[in-house]
Protein backbone atom coordinates (compact mmCIF):
# COMPACT_ATOMS: atom_id res chain seq x y z
CA UNK A 1 0.00 0.00 0.00
CA UNK A 2 1.31 3.20 -0.77
CA UNK A 3 1.53 5.04 2.19
CA UNK A 4 2.46 9.63 2.36
CA UNK A 5 5.67 9.16 2.68
CA UNK A 6 6.24 6.83 -0.05
CA UNK A 7 4.42 10.08 -2.34
CA UNK A 8 6.64 12.65 -0.54
CA UNK A 9 9.92 11.52 -0.99
CA UNK A 10 9.60 8.96 -3.85
CA UNK A 11 9.00 11.51 -6.24
CA UNK A 12 10.57 9.57 -9.42
CA UNK A 13 8.44 6.74 -8.73
CA UNK A 14 4.77 8.93 -7.71
CA UNK A 15 5.62 11.69 -10.48
CA UNK A 16 2.29 12.69 -11.37
CA UNK A 17 -0.93 14.28 -9.46
CA UNK A 18 -3.58 16.63 -10.28
CA UNK A 19 -4.97 20.18 -9.59
CA UNK A 20 -8.39 21.21 -9.93
CA UNK A 21 -9.05 25.11 -9.86
CA UNK A 22 -12.26 26.07 -8.62
CA UNK A 23 -13.97 29.62 -7.86
CA UNK A 24 -16.89 29.99 -4.47
CA UNK A 25 -19.07 32.64 -4.44
CA UNK A 26 -20.13 34.14 -0.94
CA UNK A 27 -21.99 31.74 0.14
CA UNK A 28 -19.48 29.19 0.14
CA UNK A 29 -16.10 29.13 1.87
CA UNK A 30 -13.97 27.83 4.97
CA UNK A 31 -14.19 29.14 8.55
CA UNK A 32 -10.50 27.99 9.42
CA UNK A 33 -8.66 28.02 6.15
CA UNK A 34 -5.51 29.92 6.84
CA UNK A 35 -5.17 31.28 3.51
CA UNK A 36 -2.11 30.05 2.83
CA UNK A 37 -0.75 26.52 1.29
CA UNK A 38 -2.95 24.21 3.42
CA UNK A 39 -2.43 20.07 3.59
CA UNK A 40 -5.29 18.76 4.57
CA UNK A 41 -6.12 15.46 6.78
CA UNK A 42 -8.23 12.85 4.83
CA UNK A 43 -8.88 8.55 4.83
CA UNK A 44 -7.58 8.47 1.19
CA UNK A 45 -3.85 7.55 0.38
CA UNK A 46 -3.37 10.94 -1.46
CA UNK A 47 -1.65 14.08 -0.52
CA UNK A 48 -4.49 16.96 -0.92
CA UNK A 49 -3.28 20.46 -0.71
CA UNK A 50 -5.69 23.26 -0.62
CA UNK A 51 -4.32 26.77 -1.71
CA UNK A 52 -5.54 30.30 -2.54
CA UNK A 53 -5.53 31.24 -6.19
CA UNK A 54 -5.49 34.89 -7.72
CA UNK A 55 -8.36 35.60 -9.70
CA UNK A 56 -9.67 38.84 -11.67
CA UNK A 57 -10.29 41.59 -9.46
CA UNK A 58 -13.40 41.61 -10.73
CA UNK A 59 -14.44 39.21 -9.09
CA UNK A 60 -13.04 39.65 -6.29
CA UNK A 61 -15.04 42.27 -5.42
CA UNK A 62 -17.91 40.93 -6.05
CA UNK A 63 -17.31 38.33 -2.99
CA UNK A 64 -15.99 35.39 -5.49
CA UNK A 65 -12.89 33.76 -4.10
CA UNK A 66 -10.77 31.65 -6.13
CA UNK A 67 -8.81 28.31 -5.11
CA UNK A 68 -6.59 25.28 -5.78
CA UNK A 69 -6.97 22.23 -4.97
CA UNK A 70 -3.95 19.57 -5.51
CA UNK A 71 -3.73 15.69 -5.24
CA UNK A 72 -0.66 14.10 -5.55
CA UNK A 73 0.51 11.33 -6.13
CA UNK A 74 0.06 8.34 -8.56
CA UNK A 75 2.99 6.17 -10.46
CA UNK A 76 1.16 7.31 -14.01
CA UNK A 77 -0.14 10.33 -16.21
CA UNK A 78 -3.51 8.48 -17.24
CA UNK A 79 -4.02 7.29 -13.01
CA UNK A 80 -3.66 10.97 -12.24
CA UNK A 81 -6.21 11.94 -14.75
CA UNK A 82 -8.32 9.37 -13.11
CA UNK A 83 -7.82 10.78 -9.25
CA UNK A 84 -8.18 14.49 -10.86
CA UNK A 85 -11.57 13.96 -12.30
CA UNK A 86 -12.94 12.34 -8.89
CA UNK A 87 -11.49 15.16 -7.00
CA UNK A 88 -14.07 17.04 -9.42
CA UNK A 89 -16.66 15.28 -9.11
CA UNK A 90 -16.35 15.52 -5.28
CA UNK A 91 -15.78 18.82 -5.47
CA UNK A 92 -19.07 19.37 -7.06
CA UNK A 93 -21.15 17.05 -4.82
CA UNK A 94 -19.89 19.25 -2.26
CA UNK A 95 -21.20 22.32 -3.93
CA UNK A 96 -24.12 20.84 -4.02
CA UNK A 97 -24.89 19.63 -1.18
CA UNK A 98 -23.70 22.85 0.60
CA UNK A 99 -26.00 25.21 -1.65
CA UNK A 100 -22.74 27.04 -3.24
CA UNK A 101 -22.00 28.70 -6.30
CA UNK A 102 -19.36 27.14 -7.75
CA UNK A 103 -17.72 27.26 -11.30
CA UNK A 104 -14.66 24.89 -12.31
CA UNK A 105 -11.99 27.06 -14.21
CA UNK A 106 -11.23 24.39 -16.94
CA UNK A 107 -8.41 24.27 -19.47
CA UNK A 108 -9.36 24.49 -22.72
CA UNK A 109 -9.21 20.35 -22.92
CA UNK A 110 -11.59 17.62 -21.95
CA UNK A 111 -11.22 17.29 -18.03
CA UNK A 112 -12.09 19.61 -15.47
CA UNK A 113 -8.39 18.81 -13.88
CA UNK A 114 -5.16 19.78 -15.03
CA UNK A 115 -2.04 16.76 -14.87
CA UNK A 116 0.99 17.87 -13.21
CA UNK A 117 4.38 16.31 -13.19
CA UNK A 118 5.86 16.72 -10.07
CA UNK A 119 9.41 16.18 -11.72
CA UNK A 120 9.62 19.51 -13.65
CA UNK A 121 11.22 22.66 -11.71
CA UNK A 122 8.71 24.82 -11.17
CA UNK A 123 10.41 27.74 -12.82
CA UNK A 124 8.86 31.43 -12.49
CA UNK A 125 5.24 31.56 -13.09
CA UNK A 126 3.53 35.14 -13.79
CA UNK A 127 0.06 35.80 -14.16
CA UNK A 128 -2.18 39.15 -15.25
CA UNK A 129 -5.61 40.72 -15.46
CA UNK A 130 -6.99 43.08 -17.69
CA UNK A 131 -10.59 44.20 -18.32
CA UNK A 132 -12.49 47.05 -20.53
CA UNK A 133 -15.05 49.23 -18.83
CA UNK A 134 -17.40 51.52 -20.93
CA UNK A 135 -18.88 53.85 -18.28
CA UNK A 136 -20.93 56.77 -19.56
CA UNK A 137 -21.83 59.62 -18.58
CA UNK A 138 -25.21 60.67 -17.01
CA UNK A 139 -26.40 62.68 -19.79
CA UNK A 140 -25.18 60.13 -22.40
CA UNK A 141 -27.42 57.76 -19.99
CA UNK A 142 -30.58 59.68 -20.38
CA UNK A 143 -29.67 60.23 -24.17
CA UNK A 144 -29.92 56.78 -25.00
CA UNK A 145 -32.77 55.84 -22.72
CA UNK A 146 -34.85 58.40 -24.46
CA UNK A 147 -33.81 56.79 -27.63
CA UNK A 148 -34.52 53.80 -27.07
CA UNK A 149 -37.82 54.51 -24.78
CA UNK A 150 -39.30 56.29 -28.37
CA UNK A 151 -38.14 53.35 -30.69
CA UNK A 152 -41.46 50.77 -30.15
CA UNK A 153 -44.62 51.77 -28.21
CA UNK A 154 -45.55 48.33 -27.93
CA UNK A 155 -42.33 45.62 -26.79
CA UNK A 156 -42.61 42.27 -27.45
CA UNK A 157 -42.27 40.09 -24.70
CA UNK A 158 -39.51 37.61 -26.46
CA UNK A 159 -37.62 40.65 -27.49
CA UNK A 160 -37.64 41.92 -23.77
CA UNK A 161 -36.48 38.18 -22.57
CA UNK A 162 -33.99 38.00 -25.71
CA UNK A 163 -32.08 40.81 -24.48
CA UNK A 164 -32.14 40.06 -20.98
CA UNK A 165 -30.68 36.80 -21.52
CA UNK A 166 -27.89 38.81 -23.86
CA UNK A 167 -27.12 41.11 -20.66
CA UNK A 168 -27.12 38.61 -18.37
CA UNK A 169 -24.75 36.80 -20.10
CA UNK A 170 -22.17 39.30 -19.88
CA UNK A 171 -22.46 38.88 -15.80
CA UNK A 172 -21.23 35.24 -16.57
CA UNK A 173 -17.17 34.10 -16.14
CA UNK A 174 -17.57 31.30 -17.47
CA UNK A 175 -18.01 30.67 -21.46
CA UNK A 176 -20.09 27.70 -21.24
CA UNK A 177 -22.74 29.40 -19.64
CA UNK A 178 -22.52 32.47 -21.46
CA UNK A 179 -22.95 30.60 -24.48
CA UNK A 180 -25.70 29.13 -23.53
CA UNK A 181 -27.59 32.02 -22.42
CA UNK A 182 -26.99 33.51 -25.75
CA UNK A 183 -28.07 30.36 -27.81
CA UNK A 184 -31.14 30.52 -25.57
CA UNK A 185 -31.65 34.53 -26.33
CA UNK A 186 -31.90 33.33 -30.08
CA UNK A 187 -34.72 30.78 -29.02
CA UNK A 188 -36.26 33.38 -27.47
CA UNK A 189 -36.32 35.46 -30.52
CA UNK A 190 -37.04 32.78 -32.98
CA UNK A 191 -40.54 32.14 -33.07
CA UNK A 192 -41.81 28.71 -33.97
CA UNK A 193 -44.48 27.97 -36.15
CA UNK A 194 -47.45 25.86 -36.29
CA UNK A 195 -48.01 23.55 -39.03
CA UNK A 196 -51.38 21.29 -37.54
CA UNK A 197 -53.40 22.15 -40.58
CA UNK A 198 -50.71 21.34 -43.00
CA UNK A 199 -49.41 18.37 -41.62
CA UNK A 200 -52.71 17.26 -39.70
CA UNK A 201 -53.37 14.42 -42.11
CA UNK A 202 -49.62 12.99 -42.21
CA UNK A 203 -49.52 13.21 -38.40
CA UNK A 204 -52.98 11.47 -37.93
CA UNK A 205 -51.56 8.69 -40.37
CA UNK A 206 -48.02 8.40 -38.16
CA UNK A 207 -50.24 8.07 -34.94
CA UNK A 208 -52.51 5.14 -36.35
CA UNK A 209 -48.64 3.47 -37.51
CA UNK A 210 -47.47 3.42 -34.02
CA UNK A 211 -50.70 2.80 -32.12
CA UNK A 212 -51.47 -0.61 -34.73
CA UNK A 213 -47.33 -1.60 -34.01
CA UNK A 214 -46.36 -4.46 -31.66
CA UNK A 215 -44.22 -2.10 -29.50
CA UNK A 216 -45.07 -3.84 -25.48
CA UNK A 217 -43.27 -0.96 -23.98
CA UNK A 218 -46.54 1.76 -23.29
CA UNK A 219 -43.94 4.03 -22.26
CA UNK A 220 -42.47 3.77 -25.29
CA UNK A 221 -44.92 3.92 -27.43
CA UNK A 222 -46.85 7.26 -25.89
CA UNK A 223 -43.07 9.03 -26.36
CA UNK A 224 -43.06 7.93 -29.46
CA UNK A 225 -46.41 9.53 -30.17
CA UNK A 226 -45.76 12.35 -28.24
CA UNK A 227 -42.98 13.35 -30.76
CA UNK A 228 -45.40 12.78 -33.75
CA UNK A 229 -47.31 15.01 -31.92
CA UNK A 230 -44.40 17.84 -31.61
CA UNK A 231 -44.14 17.42 -35.81
CA UNK A 232 -47.01 20.04 -36.00
CA UNK A 233 -44.61 22.81 -34.61
CA UNK A 234 -41.22 24.38 -36.44
CA UNK A 235 -38.13 23.00 -34.84
CA UNK A 236 -36.77 25.60 -33.56
CA UNK A 237 -33.18 25.06 -34.80
CA UNK A 238 -35.21 25.80 -38.14
CA UNK A 239 -36.92 28.92 -36.47
CA UNK A 240 -33.77 30.46 -35.62
CA UNK A 241 -32.73 29.70 -39.84
CA UNK A 242 -35.67 31.59 -40.48
CA UNK A 243 -34.80 34.52 -38.19
CA UNK A 244 -30.76 34.74 -38.98
CA UNK A 245 -32.64 35.19 -43.06
CA UNK A 246 -35.00 37.94 -41.56
CA UNK A 247 -32.51 40.13 -40.06
CA UNK A 248 -30.56 39.71 -43.31
CA UNK A 249 -27.39 37.40 -41.62
CA UNK A 250 -25.03 36.75 -44.66
CA UNK A 251 -24.38 33.04 -45.00
CA UNK A 252 -21.13 32.66 -42.85
CA UNK A 253 -23.16 34.55 -40.15
CA UNK A 254 -26.12 32.37 -40.55
CA UNK A 255 -23.74 29.30 -40.74
CA UNK A 256 -21.71 30.71 -37.65
CA UNK A 257 -25.14 30.74 -35.47
CA UNK A 258 -25.59 27.31 -36.95
CA UNK A 259 -22.59 26.22 -35.55
CA UNK A 260 -23.05 28.02 -32.04
CA UNK A 261 -26.48 26.17 -31.59
CA UNK A 262 -24.44 22.60 -32.12
CA UNK A 263 -21.87 23.29 -29.98
CA UNK A 264 -24.63 24.26 -27.15
CA UNK A 265 -26.64 21.38 -27.98
CA UNK A 266 -23.33 19.62 -27.35
CA UNK A 267 -22.46 21.15 -23.76
CA UNK A 268 -26.39 20.60 -23.00
CA UNK A 269 -27.33 17.53 -24.21
CA UNK A 270 -23.95 15.32 -25.03
CA UNK A 271 -21.80 16.60 -22.31
CA UNK A 272 -19.32 17.42 -24.43
CA UNK A 273 -16.34 20.03 -24.07
CA UNK A 274 -15.88 22.49 -26.28
CA UNK A 275 -13.05 24.72 -27.52
CA UNK A 276 -12.79 28.57 -27.50
CA UNK A 277 -15.58 29.43 -26.41
CA UNK A 278 -14.54 32.74 -26.18
CA UNK A 279 -14.36 33.59 -29.88
CA UNK A 280 -18.27 31.80 -30.21
CA UNK A 281 -19.44 33.95 -27.17
CA UNK A 282 -17.87 37.42 -28.80
CA UNK A 283 -19.35 36.92 -32.42
CA UNK A 284 -22.76 35.57 -31.03
CA UNK A 285 -23.01 38.91 -29.03
CA UNK A 286 -22.16 41.34 -31.92
CA UNK A 287 -25.03 38.99 -34.24
CA UNK A 288 -27.71 39.26 -31.36
CA UNK A 289 -27.01 43.09 -31.15
CA UNK A 290 -27.43 43.49 -34.93
CA UNK A 291 -30.65 41.19 -34.64
CA UNK A 292 -31.92 44.02 -31.43
CA UNK A 293 -31.79 46.76 -33.86
CA UNK A 294 -33.42 45.42 -36.61
CA UNK A 295 -36.33 44.49 -34.25
CA UNK A 296 -36.51 47.91 -33.21
CA UNK A 297 -36.15 49.18 -36.42
CA UNK A 298 -39.44 47.86 -37.62
CA UNK A 299 -37.90 45.81 -40.18
CA UNK A 300 -39.11 42.54 -39.02
CA UNK A 301 -42.07 41.41 -36.91
CA UNK A 302 -41.46 38.21 -34.26
CA UNK A 303 -43.78 35.95 -35.66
Amino acid sequence: MITRDDIFQKINVYSWGAEVEFTLNGQGGFKDFNGVNESLLWNQEYILTLKPREIHPQLQSGGITGYTLKIEATDTASSAESVGIRLAYALLCLAINKHWGMSLSWPDSPLPCRVIDRTKPKGITGQGFAFVTNHVEISEFVSVLESSFDKLADVPYQLLLSMELCASSRLESNNRSKLIMLVSSFEALAIQRNYSTELSPLIRDLKSLVKEAEIEDESLKNSILGQIEGLKHESIRRAIRRLMNDIGLGDDDCQFVDKAYKARSKIVHEGQRVPELDIMTTRIDLILRHAFSVVASHDITLS
